[in-house]
């Protein structure tokens, strides 16, 4: 792959992972439609869960930024392997 598409490739990753977590910041305290449909009607009373997953990282800002990061790099990650395995099997 030719260097300048390497370096748009990674320029554009980072725009988007910056864009991504300012619009985290934006969106955190406005409710989504489900949710200000609940408040408006007064059926948005909070319960327990039904389900709680067994590797739950809690709702802490930090952890939350810190798992989308950690989801964000696995992803990158497998997509390279992806694409490096795809290069090997085409130059054989």
């Amino acid at each position: 792959m030719e260097r300048k598409y390497v370096v748009a490739s990674i320029a554009i990753l980072l725009a988007f992972s910056v864009g991504l977590v300012g619009f985290f910041l934006v969106s955190e305290g406005i409710p989504d439609g489900l949710d200000k449909t609940l408040e408006e009607h007064g059926t948005g009373e909070e319960s327990d869960p039904i389900y709680t997953a067994p590797l739950d990282y809690g709702s802490s800002y930090f952890s939350s930024l810190i798992m989308g990061i950690v989801g964000f790099l696995i992803t990158l990650l497998a997509v390279y392997g992806i694409v490096r395995l795809r290069k090997s099997m085409r130059s054989a």
